[in-house]
């Protein structure tokens, strides 16, 4: 009885379309309330090779160097967290400097790096990060429009300078300021 419960919390583990995890997020999934039996299973499944460990408390269905780099740095950074800033504008061509990490909004700041890509997670207020105007969420992860990142980066710096303002639409621009409340 207790195999079959096991090969069914492997099949439903498998069968979501999510592929990064937190301990609480497997809890649920599994519907199981002791923590023990929760950590064990979780053990075993890294032994077996189920699932691989990115970070405390966070796993994978598959091995880091197959995730994307964007999901990776959006999962560690936390909820409401997304791709912005010189990375979005660099991608878009706004900006011609080559940046050695990945910029991401998220709760906290944090720099980390994980399977030799670094990030920077800047902090961003709570009723910033919850409007979501100008973000793309994703399924496995959120990103900036280009205009979203060139207001988010003029919040944070209003000096900062721009390489290519020419594509970006400067009216979406205002608005997404705006709506978000960077601008009073």
């Amino acid at each position: 009885m207790s195999r079959i419960r096991k090969t069914n919390q492997q099949k439903i583990l498998l069968e979501q379309d999510v592929r990064i995890f937190r301990t609480s997020d497997l809890a649920v999934l599994w519907e199981t309330e002791n923590k023990n039996t929760l950590w064990t299973t979780i053990r075993r499944y890294i032994q077996r090779r189920i699932l691989y460990k990115i970070h405390k408390g966070l796993y994978s269905t598959m091995p880091l160097e197959k995730l994307n780099k964007f999901e990776l740095g959006c999962a560690i950074s936390g909820q409401l967290s997304y791709v912005s800033a010189e990375t979005v504008l660099q991608n878009s061509g706004i900006i011609m400097q080559n940046l050695t990490q990945i910029t991401i909004f998220g709760k906290k700041k944090k720099q980390f790096e994980i399977n030799g890509i670094s990030y920077l997670c800047r902090h961003l207020n709570n009723k910033y990060l919850l409007n979501r105007e100008g973000i793309e969420d994703g399924q496995q992860f959120s990103m900036a429009i280009p205009e979203r990142a060139m207001a988010d980066m003029l919040y944070i710096n209003s000096q900062y300078f721009f390489d290519n303002e020419l594509s970006i639409n400067k009216n979406k621009l205002t608005s997404i300021t705006k709506e978000v409340g960077y601008q009073c």
